[in-house]
């Protein structure tokens, strides 16, 4: 059984880069609560309930992140993991498995998994394992309020290393001090001139703040 699910756009937040991850379990109520997990956290998620068809679909369409159950029926899991990782080389999988013992965690790892992860599972560690999974493949931001926090953080902890307090620094780029505090409170998004400003009052390059951001 194939379950197709959409992550919603909070309102005020936009999509940056869309993630969609793919999750093969033989169960469907896990294939159900993990697609509700992954729609609430705004991933876009397939589940499929029979292997064959899930690495079908694999060949088909361009997938980030694959969960894969490693007691399948008629299917050895490990193979599974193997087929995904030789079609896609750079697709992160996370493993699951009820009492995994440490034959089966190490040839899934050797297979391609990139973490395993024991049943049942949690929302919050369950979720936490995939913001992991995608920073390791360079995917730090996802949405374009999370990029302007980040972005004012940085913006902030240069003012302080600079010792300039906030109205110094807005009278240098010819902001307000309000305009400022929204910049680094990540309450509004930041344009290229008005960066390439602040920059130059930090004495310190666009590319140093947008690094890895």
């Amino acid at each position: 059984m194939e379950i197709v699910a959409h992550g919603r756009t909070i309102l005020g937040m936009t999509r940056v880069i869309p993630i969609r991850v793919l999750v093969i379990d033989d169960d469907e109520t896990v294939c159900r609560r993990l697609a509700g997990w992954l729609t609430e956290a705004h991933y876009d998620v397939l589940t499929f309930t029979d292997p064959a068809a899930g690495l079908a679909r694999a060949a088909q369409v361009s997938f980030q992140l694959a969960i894969v159950d490693l007691r399948l029926p008629d299917t050895n899991g490990v193979e599974l993991i193997g087929a995904l990782r030789g079609a896609h080389p750079r697709l992160r999988i996370i493993a699951v498995s009820a009492f995994p013992d440490v034959g089966q965690v190490i040839a899934a790892v050797r297979a391609g998994a990139t973490d395993v992860l024991e049943k049942p599972l949690q929302p919050a560690g369950f979720l936490a394992a995939i913001e992991r999974q995608l920073a390791e493949s360079g995917v730090m931001v996802r949405t374009e309020s999370e990029y302007n926090r980040r972005l004012g953080a940085r913006v902030r902890a240069a003012r302080t290393a600079a010792a300039l307090t906030l109205s110094e620094l807005a009278h240098g780029c010819g902001l307000s001090p309000a305009q400022v505090s929204h910049i680094e409170l990540g309450r509004t998004a930041t344009s290229t001139w008005t960066l390439a400003r602040i920059c130059s009052v930090l004495k310190t390059s666009p590319g140093s703040l947008l690094d890895q951001l």
